[in-house]
Parts: structure tokens; sequence; C-alpha cells
């Protein structure tokens, strides 16, 4: 998910540094625009037209557009969550996809199990996390609840993106 870190680590720079860039951000054209990719990531995840990583990537990185688009107008400009919520995003992708997604080729045999036992005992599929991140977006009064919901998104990534790099 190297576009949605990329994407959070300048979305982070911007907000402390605002400019006129910042300002097309938090536009009804960014959130159109983000809806329109989170549209299509979500068909061709569908369709399985694209790889999971790429259509994680492309919904996550909309997502974090949508977001700003449509949370910034309702808070403060300067409000500090639209700086370090895309910077603990931006880091905690990092860490996961360096330590166990670019690692599980080397998983022992009993790990590789536990997480199959994982992924089959889970009975929440990426769908319910999909529709978490979304409803979170929605619901402004609460704004932790979006940081949460994508960071259960992006723990059901690696898992899913674990087993593939086993898979192949």
């Amino acid at each position: 998910m190297i576009g949605f870190i990329l994407c959070s680590v300048s979305l982070a720079a911007l907000v402390q540094n605002p400019g006129p860039l910042l300002q097309l951000l938090a536009t009804p054209a960014a959130l159109a625009i983000g809806l329109t990719i989170m549209l299509a990531s979500l068909l061709a995840g569908y369709f399985k037209k694209v790889s999971t990583t790429i259509w994680h990537d492309g919904f996550a990185t909309s997502c974090l557009l949508i977001w700003y688009a449509y949370w910034q107008p309702q808070f403060n400009a300067d409000a500090p969550m639209f700086f370090f919520f895309p910077l603990y995003f931006a880091l905690l992708t990092s860490i996961v996809t360096l330590t166990l997604i670019n690692k599980s080729e080397y998983f022992d045999q009993e790990s590789v199990i536990y997480l199959r036992s994982l992924e089959k005992g889970t009975r929440l599929n990426i769908c319910f996390f999909v529709a978490l991140v979304l409803v979170s977006l929605l619901i402004t009064r609460h704004y932790t609840l979006y940081p949460i919901a994508m960071t259960l998104f992006i723990v059901r990534h690696v898992l899913i993106s674990c087993l593939e790099i086993i898979d192949s």
C-alpha cells in the first residue's frame, strides 16, 4: 500500500504547511474524485480485475481523500487530527508492510497454520471492514471511529496479503 503511505505523508505535510493545494483537497470536486476512485477500486476488487494489494491501496487512498474533503469543513483548519491521523496511518502501514508482509515468505509452518485458522475462523470478511470504513466516514461526531476502522482494515489487509504471498 505504497500509494496510501505516500498520500498519508503528503497530507500530513500539506496540513503542516497550508497552501492552495490543501484548499483544493477540501472542495466538493476532491470529494467526487475520491468517491470515483473508491468505486473503481471496489469494483476492480470485486470483479478481481486487479490484485488485492492494488484495490486495497486504491480504496484506502480514496478514503483518506474523502475523509479530508468531507471532514475538514466541519472542523477547524488547524485540527491536530488532520496531521496526526495521516502520520499514524503511514507509520502503521509502513511497519506492518516491512515487518510482516515482506517477511511472510519466511514464516514457519506453525505461523502459517495459525494465520490460516485465523482467516477461516474470522467470520468478518473484507466486506465487513470496507463497510465499517465507509460508515465511519459518515459519522463525524466520533472522530476516532475512522482511524479505528482504517486500522482494522489495514490489519485485515496484512492477513490477506501474507496468505497470498505464502500461497504463491
